[in-house]
């Protein structure tokens, strides 16, 4: 299958994000069997890739990927270390305890956010830069020798006229690095309303958390912006699972 490759420790056959959208299950709860059954309950798409969060990751270090493995042989993760320094060591941990992708905080240096990206090019896994609370992610980015594989910004309301701020960046990054080929996630505070117009406005990856973690029926919330697109609704229910 084009959109799969073999993962280099486990063996088995893991998504490549080559057809976005993509819903990303931030999976923030501190409590492994807590997050465990909540993985049970995600509808199995091809469209639905998983976050694993940075409280979990800081409650049980990164071999809670490896443990997550158990429930979601298959399915794409991605390790939200937030990493600010020691980029290359933190990316081969990640790596060892296969996770498919790894993200490092936009207000990192420079030098350490060309280490990270270049490992994670190296070993084959996906750089994320998430740049919550950089003052000019633009020229930020030009910084950089290599350029990330997604890029997260964050959405947030202005609370005197109630209009979104943050997803008007999405068509500056797509101007000013157009010769670049990267997707684009959107978090912050997502629910299928703000999800929609987050698609419309170019994103190519919904990031969900508590909507889906703390819904009373995780099924049921998670389809709800599975519904969205044509292209994710397709998906639903048709995630195959690939054998050597």
């Amino acid at each position: 299958d084009k959109d799969r490759a073999v993962h280099p420790i486990m063996g088995f056959r893991v998504p490549r994000l080559w057809r976005p959208p993509y819903l990303q299950i931030a999976l923030d709860i501190p409590s492994l069997e807590r997050t465990k059954n909540i993985i049970r309950q995600i509808p199995r798409s091809d469209r639905v890739i998983l976050e694993v969060g940075t409280p979990l990751l800081k409650r049980y270090g990164t071999k809670v990927i490896r443990e997550l493995r158990e429930e979601a042989k298959d399915m794409f993760m991605i390790a939200d270390l937030k990493t600010l320094d020691v980029g290359k060591v933190e990316v081969d941990i990640a790596y060892e305890e296969t996770a498919d992708a790894v993200v490092a905080a936009g207000l990192a240096d420079v030098s350490t956010l060309n280490k990270f990206i270049y490992e994670a090019k190296r070993l084959g896994i996906y750089a994320f830069v998430d740049l919550m609370y950089v003052e000019n992610p633009i020229e930020k980015l030009k910084q950089l020798k290599d350029f990330p594989d997604v890029i997260i910004i964050h959405r947030a309301i202005d609370v005197e006229t109630g209009r979104t701020l943050g997803l008007d960046l999405i068509p500056k990054l797509r101007k000013e690095f157009k010769d670049k080929k990267f997707l684009i996630g959107v978090a912050g505070g997502i629910i299928p309303e703000t999800a929609r117009e987050a698609l419309e406005k170019g994103a190519d990856i919904i990031i969900v958390g508590r909507y889906v973690t703390q819904s009373k029926d995780v099924k049921r919330a998670v389809r709800e912006f599975l519904e969205i697109t044509k292209e994710m609704r397709e998906d639903i229910d048709l995630y195959r699972v690939h054998v050597e």
